[in-house]
């Protein structure tokens, strides 16, 4: 969790351009950003890649930080194409000053053997097409990319391929709507363990400290991301 406190931290006085405290921080990043609870009944949980890696249904930490932008205050070479500001949005969440501690932090502490094929640098994160079997940090793995949705996996290291204690997938995505001339991002995450028994009626087992941390990591890796797509 030391990692995770360091990181937000950092990331508060970055991507909020050096506010004078964490407090000011959140504000700014609940103003600007919106997080829900989602239910079973969302998409992401009757794809064949949930029931994959999280093959005994176990329950989950699940919720979706999402932002709304107006078409005229994104890029003009991504205001037609889903999948391209899917990218770019992907892009900027893992290349920015959000995640730019954390990359740093688990480069430092966490690069073991058999990891030299990862990219480490958010530099690198920047330009890369983020394909399937993509591993970075020694933490995340694109586990699949089609159309305007990438999903990565967390909570463990690509080097546990099977069930783990702590597992996690993150969905990215980006749709343009017409209608409202608006740009939707939604970076939607699910925490569980996979490798655990199934018990009926079971909650998930991620810490409050750890939940309440992760929320406004969210929040902060979207708002930054932002950089990567506005005009």
């Amino acid at each position: 969790m030391g990692i995770i406190r360091t990181t937000i931290t950092a990331g508060l006085w970055g991507v909020t351009g050096g506010l004078a405290s964490a407090a000011a921080g959140m504000t700014y990043l609940a103003a600007s950003t919106t997080l829900v609870n989602i239910t079973k009944d969302d998409p992401i949980f009757k794809s064949k890649t949930y029931a994959k890696y999280n093959p005994r249904g176990n329950p989950a930490l699940q919720d979706d930080c999402f932002k709304r932008v107006p078409l005229s205050k994104i890029r003009p070479d991504l205001r037609d194409n889903e999948e391209a500001l899917t990218l770019e949005f992907c892009r900027g969440i893992w290349s920015r000053l959000g995640f730019w501690p954390q990359s740093k932090l688990q480069e430092r502490y966490d690069k073991p053997p058999g990891t030299d094929d990862n990219l480490w640098h958010t530099s690198d994160l920047a330009v890369s097409k983020f394909e399937k079997g993509l591993r970075f940090s020694n933490h995340f793995e694109v586990v699949e990319h089609q159309g305007n949705e990438i999903v990565v996996r967390c909570g463990g290291s690509p080097l546990e391929p099977g069930l783990r204690a702590s597992d996690g997938l993150l969905f990215f995505s980006a749709k343009i709507d017409r209608e409202s001339q608006q740009a939707h991002f939604s970076f939607k995450s699910a925490m569980y363990s996979s490798g655990a028994p199934y018990v009926e009626g079971a909650e998930h087992g991620i810490p409050a400290k750890i939940g309440f941390l992760h929320r406004w990591y969210v929040r902060m890796l979207v708002q930054s991301a932002m950089g990567n797509v506005k005009a």
